[in-house]
């Protein structure tokens, strides 16, 4: 062997496909600092569209045009936002309870035609608010942006609880939102039924997610939370939250494999519920009620309210509405948003909405918006149940969603809350139907086989 056999490494020739053109270099990956920033701004922007959902009339502002506030802004750069994320990762967008949001705007649309256009604009709200879940179920499909918007929510739910309280002691109206004729807080929504639903979301997420981490801090957060629901003075917000309680309880038993000591707890508080509800229909408790209405300023709007003129007029309401419903002479619906106009234009005794969301559906847009208002409750029952079975979740969601069956006590909270108010127009109802897709269409195990 010659010396010429061997060559150094610095004086071996290079290989012959150096510096020719050849096949095209797999690209390299983002860098990590880069994909970063962009999951920062996400998450920004999905802090921002939740911190605005209660800002519909911020220190006393009036609503914008069409009932429109600065939560509809926000949507509209949170969606774009989510349009671009998805788009550059290629990923798909998932557009939860579609079908029965489209059934609903059928219904609205033939409605509408029938009656000369009434209420058309009420179709593109539908459409509007149906994209708060939209983009909260894209956003979150990963489990770390979904405790990051989760935390999100608890904290600055905390935090406009906090300024509410403060408000309302120290009779600072702009801060506590206190009604002009009356002593019922209503924060930045301008209006305490819609304010007293947001701290219940607020008070069920904190409990589902474990957020915050300690007992002793989650349970602070908690009665903050509660303390401004009752400043609210929202009886059917009270309600519903006793009864979403005790809901929680029964399917907490349930999940841990105890069903036949939930049925005994269930059928032992039909009974005494049942029991209460016939004492309460023998003997007379408005003196009772009197005296406790003398007693506080917020027991006088809130449950001194509940054998004055607020129950009178739901009653004389609810039988307008009834009657409205009757005297239909096809059954599309008077229209979308008609009922307060129909209400005026006949010289109704009380004019108002309809304050509940069943006879809403039907009214306005007749037997199709009954329809399409069943299928939306049973999407989001049937979301709710599969979630919430044990071991139905990867182990990243379970971190995060440690007690996912509280997300459905919180529908419960919508079911009877609609019994008494107009719900599912809220912004925040929807956003919080967005964390349940989430949550169904990324987190369940069964998910990857189903693919």
């Amino acid at each position: 062997m010659t010396t010429t056999d061997v060559q150094p490494p610095e004086h071996r020739p290079a290989p012959p496909s150096a510096g020719l053109p050849g096949p095209a270099r797999t690209p390299q990956a983002p860098p990590r600092r880069e994909l970063r920033r962009k999951r920062q701004v996400t998450t920004l922007v999905l802090v921002g569209g939740i911190a605005s959902l209660p800002m519909l009339q911020p220190f006393g502002m009036g609503p914008g045009p069409g009932n429109t506030g600065l939560p509809d802004l926000t949507l509209v750069i949170v969606t774009a936002t989510m349009l671009l994320w998805a788009g550059t990762r290629r990923l798909p967008v998932r557009w939860p309870y579609l079908i029965p949001t489209c059934l609903t705007i059928i219904a609205g649309g033939i409605a509408a035609i029938v009656n000369d256009g009434a209420g058309a604009l009420t179709l593109v709200k539908d459409l509007f608010v149906l994209l708060w879940a939209v983009s909260i179920a894209n956003l979150c499909r990963d489990p770390k942006t979904l405790k990051f918007a989760m935390r999100a929510w608890v904290w600055i739910g905390t935090f406009y609880a906090l300024v509410m309280i403060v408000g309302f002691v120290l009779g600072i109206e702009a801060l506590s939102g206190k009604q002009l004729d009356g002593e019922r807080a209503q924060f930045t929504f301008g209006d305490a039924n819609y304010a007293s639903n947001w701290f219940i979301c607020v008070y069920f997420i904190s409990r589902a997610s474990h957020i915050p981490e300690k007992t002793w801090q989650r349970w602070t957060v908690c009665g903050i939370l509660l303390a401004a629901e009752g400043l609210t003075g929202s009886n059917g917000g009270a309600l519903a939250l006793g009864a979403a309680i005790f809901l929680g309880y029964l399917f907490r038993l349930v999940r841990e494999g105890k069903a036949h000591h939930a049925i005994a707890v269930g059928a032992l508080a039909t009974i005494v519920g049942g029991g209460g509800i016939a004492v309460l229909s023998v003997v007379d408790i408005q003196p009772y009620l009197q005296q406790a209405s003398d007693a506080s300023p917020i027991l006088r709007d809130s449950i001194g309210r509940t054998t004055g003129e607020s129950t009178n007029s739901r009653s004389t309401v609810l039988s307008t509405t009834v009657r409205m419903i009757k005297e239909q002479t096809h059954p599309w619906g008077i229209g979308p948003g008609r009922t307060e106009k129909d209400m005026l234009y006949n010289q109704e005794t009380y004019v108002r909405e309809a304050h509940n969301d069943y006879i809403a559906a039907v009214l306005e847009r007749g037997f199709l918006g009954g329809i399409a208002l069943i299928v939306l409750l049973c999407t989001v029952l049937l979301q709710c149940v599969r979630i919430a079975r044990r071991n139905a979740l990867k182990p990243e969601f379970a971190a995060v969603v440690p007690r996912p069956e509280l997300f459905g006590c919180l529908i419960a909270v919508f079911l009877i809350s609609g019994l008494f108010y107009e719900v599912l127009h809220y912004r925040h109802g929807w956003a919080f139907f967005g964390l349940i897709a989430a949550v169904y269409l990324f987190g369940r195990k069964e998910t990857e086989t189903t693919r």
